[in-house]
């Protein structure tokens, strides 16, 4: 297993999956950029220092700060380096190489950027499939053959929805087609680094892509949108989210001390660092929480001591259980960043939510679960202390918040089988009939063109215009040959100017 995702949030579906097949007898090698929290027998977690001092120097950002001045979270650029510079400083590490001597059965790849890791997999000569992480993330969906209509499908960058206006989808589709082209210029650069590491008989990433056995999909028609996938395709959102145990003594007698009234959870996440927040935003958020009449739980990666206006309801820590905490009965909201795997968790156990996105996807998850009744969405760019408490209360006293959150909570349960379940089946079908490329559609090896019938329709305006140009011809010499036989020597006409003449 491997990812090269930038955030430590993208190591959470591949533990899950990892722990499930653990237990059936399997040996599992993880690398990432992330150096491993516990130990597991059966996982052998590798760590390229490389990789991980990259991911740290590239991460130092200031996500909220940017967010509220209306600036980009990260800049262009990086956004286009991050993929060819990490795949270097992994690619060019100790530990990374170390592997290249070793043999796999199965290779298990994030999709979001998988093209430097197929390098390995190719010398490896086998099968491969993607875990996608992002939800919304369309580009190895398309690359497989999976039909990806811009009309309903928004960018995972956007603010849309599935229910677009033309303005709308001529920008969704304007975002879609922009990203394909930066991603083609990213796989030239990577496709040179690769092929420096590894060798020039490299394929091309693209050419490597096409050939993914299985895509697990971290998304499900209840929790993003429906969609039309290929047989290689399984959705597996949730396949983190697990029932509620009890929280830590310290935390329960917090809890309780607010009685009947309840409590309110923050957090941003592990990629957005509460920490690192403008301190307008900070004392925004402290006089909030002072008005509120429940008790607060912060997670809250600084020091206590920068939070000497801190009231007496709100209680930090630098870490907190948080599906423990969503399942908890006195929960009455939860107010966080719109990351996917938080929104899935807020669905599993059927909490309503206050969301301010940040950055990447945040946006377009906050929409949809805003369409679905359960959230309300601010903007931190104008958010104020009384937006922010109105928000709060109500999606904790309107029951419609909590109504709509426990709905989609049961059209979540009610499957036939668990995301954890279906991603090992499928994990170990792909291992019984070496690769499964049975299940492989013939639109993947398809140009764009050729997908959308754009060849057949030049095709039939060619033959189109060339049998109106058939037709203009044969009238043209139908006229002419009527017009020589109207006015010819033998035609009345003719006789009667000669005799006239005569």
């Amino acid at each position: 297993m491997a990812t090269m995702g930038g955030t430590k949030s993208h190591k959470i579906p591949f533990w899950e999956l990892a722990k499930g097949l653990i237990v059936r007898g399997h040996n599992i090698t993880f690398l990432s950029g992330f150096p491993a929290d516990f130990h597991l027998d059966g996982l052998h977690e590798v760590t390229p220092a490389g990789l991980v001092e990259f991911i740290h120097n590239y991460t130092n950002w200031d996500l909220l700060g940017s967010r509220m001045a209306g600036e980009m979270p990260i800049k262009p650029w990086d956004g286009l380096r991050y993929a060819f510079e990490s795949c270097d400083a992994m690619l060019g590490d100790a530990e990374t190489k170390e592997l290249t001597n070793r043999s796999f059965d199965l290779a298990i790849l994030d999709g979001a950027y998988p093209e430097c890791l197929l390098g390995m997999v190719h010398q490896y000569k086998i099968p491969f499939m993607y875990i996608n992480t992002v939800g919304f993330y369309t580009g190895s969906l398309s690359v497989a053959g999976n039909p990806i209509s811009y009309a309903i499908t928004p960018n995972f960058y956007s603010r849309f929805t599935d229910n677009m206006s033309l303005y709308e989808r001529a920008i969704n589709t304007g975002m879609q087609i922009g990203q394909n082209i930066l991603h083609s210029y990213v796989m030239r650069r990577t496709y040179r680094i690769v092929r420096d590491h590894l060798g020039e008989n490299i394929p091309h990433p693209y050419e490597m892509s096409r050939n993914v056995s299985f895509i697990l999909q971290n998304g499900h028609a209840v929790v993003s949108y429906p969609r039309a996938f290929n047989p290689n395709v399984a959705e597996v959102a949730c396949i983190h989210c697990k029932p509620a145990r009890a929280l830590p003594k310290d935390l329960e007698e917090f809890i309780n001390a607010s009685g009947a009234s309840g409590f309110i959870y923050v957090s941003m996440g592990s990629s957005v660092k509460a920490a690192n927040m403008p301190e307008s935003l900070r004392r925004m958020l402290v006089k909030t929480f002072a008005r509120l009449p429940y008790q607060v739980l912060w997670k809250y990666e600084g020091s206590a001591a920068d939070m000497q206006d801190l009231t007496p309801n709100v209680k930090l820590s630098r870490w907190l259980p948080q599906q423990d905490i969503l399942g908890h009965k006195q929960l009455r909201a939860f107010v966080t960043h719109g990351g996917l795997l938080s929104m899935f968790e807020t669905v599993y156990h059927g909490v309503p939510v206050v969301t301010m996105p940040v950055f990447c996807d945040h946006d377009v998850n906050s929409a949809k679960a805003e369409v679905d009744g359960y959230a309300i969405k601010l903007d931190l760019e104008t958010l104020s202390t009384n937006q922010l408490y109105k928000a709060i209360m109500k999606v904790i006293h309107d029951p419609r918040y909590r109504n709509a959150a426990r709905y989609r909570q049961n059209l979540l349960l009610d499957q036939r089988s668990t995301a954890m379940e279906t991603a090992i089946y499928w994990t170990e079908y792909v291992l019984r009939h070496k690769g499964a490329y049975h299940l492989q559609a013939q639109a993947r090896n398809l140009s764009w063109w050729q997908y959308y019938l754009l060849d057949v329709v030049a095709l039939y305006l060619l033959s189109l215009y060339v049998l109106v140009l058939l037709l203009k011809r044969l009238d043209f010499r139908t006229e002419k040959v009527r017009s020589l036989h109207v006015t010819g020597p033998s035609s009345p006409t003719a006789t009667k100017k000669k005799a006239k003449k005569l």
